[in-house]
């Protein structure tokens, strides 16, 4: 855009109100930079290899930067600046709890949900300062994935994702088989279906060794206990999905299992790690709801479904978990007109 359009707009719009889509995507990614400053801090108190030190330096920046324009911008704008994380909730001086090159699947990882996030909300602002901000982000989770995607392959561990043969010439579905509910008439996995597997296996690959590390240290037998039923839901999807890919004899992701380390001494927060599993938990649910929308064949399309409910349910369990120990931030939310008229001593309604 012409920098003086931009600046027009910026002068017009400097009175306007965030709207709500603005509101709440800042505040979500306030509470989450604030996170991942904590936890690539600490990644950096104890990493090894230098190319993935360097990487980690690099979006650890990334990260406070979002923090300190944000902080800035609520200060603006008047609006309370949530909690979040910070030095109260790492512990820079205890062993690893995980491998270096974990480290640097966590960033691409992290870029990738990144990059789907920030898009996303740009498509609903319309002030220009924060069209600009997220437009950033934008392009430093697309550096970011380059980056990490080239330090993994030289340390040979980014497995390509599943090939299938170019077509050799266009074709019209003509069977009404293609949408059959029986196993034995249904077509191959459509390339989009090969795609939604594949990140779905990735989501519960990373997410399952999350929780698996969470569950070693975290200082409650009930933490650990539902961080260990969030690794028995992975494994269990991990296991049907990656029988489809094999059925269609294409490659699965590895695990990153062997990632962790035997520490059971906690470089963060319980509340950092339940916060952590609610996002993980959110982008799951976020890539089952774009893999139905890509599924044509009945089995696929069921899963999806069905693991969107099973990953919600787990996910409120840990909602309850956060509220009873008071660690849940209440986010911005629309005005209860009801509750309004009730406080009102002067005048009584009935809304029952």
């Amino acid at each position: 855009m012409n920098e003086n359009i931009k600046s027009e707009m910026q002068k017009h719009q400097q009175n306007q109100r965030l709207n709500a889509a603005a509101l709440g995507y800042l505040w979500a990614q306030y509470l989450g930079d604030t996170l991942y400053v904590c936890v690539l801090g600490y990644f950096l108190s104890v990493v090894k290899d230098p190319e993935i030190k360097e990487l980690l330096k690099k979006v650890h920046q990334i990260s406070q930067t979002h923090v300190d324009e944000l902080t800035e911008l609520f200060s603006s704008e008047k609006i309370p600046i949530p909690v979040g994380f910070g030095e109260q909730d790492v512990n820079k001086g205890v062993p690893a709890l995980f491998d270096d090159i974990f480290m640097a699947i966590y960033v691409n990882e992290m870029a990738i949900g990144g990059m789907k996030k920030y898009a996303r909300a740009l498509s609903a602002v319309r002030r220009q300062d924060i069209y600009d901000h997220l437009s950033r982000c934008v392009k430093e989770s697309d550096s970011l994935l380059e980056d990490s995607n080239h330090v993994i392959l030289r340390k040979s561990m980014l497995m390509r994702p599943p090939v299938i043969p170019y077509p050799v010439k266009v074709n019209f579905v003509d069977q009404k088989t293609f949408i059959s509910p029986f196993f034995s008439q249904m077509h191959p996995l459509t390339s989009l279906e090969v795609t939604a597997i594949q990140e779905i296996v990735n989501t519960n690959v990373l997410g399952k060794t999350l929780m698996l590390a969470f569950s070693q240290v975290a200082t409650t037998q009930k933490l650990r206990s539902y961080f260990f039923d969030g690794v028995k839901l992975a494994s269990k999807q991990i296991k049907h999905f990656t029988e489809l890919l094999s059925e269609a004899d294409l490659p699965s992701p590895r695990l990153l299992d062997a990632y962790v380390t035997n520490s059971t001494i906690s470089p963060f927060s319980d509340k950092l790690m339940m916060y952590h599993t609610s996002t993980a938990v959110t982008i799951a649910i976020d890539n089952c709801g774009a893999g139905l929308s890509m599924s044509f064949r009945s089995d696929v399309a069921v899963e999806f479904s069905q693991l969107i409910g099973r990953i919600g349910k787990y996910g409120k369990d840990g909602i309850r978990i956060m509220i009873e120990q008071g660690w849940m931030e209440e986010p911005p939310m629309a005005t209860d007109r009801k509750k309004l008229a009730r406080n009102n001593k002067e005048y009584v309604v009935d809304y029952q």
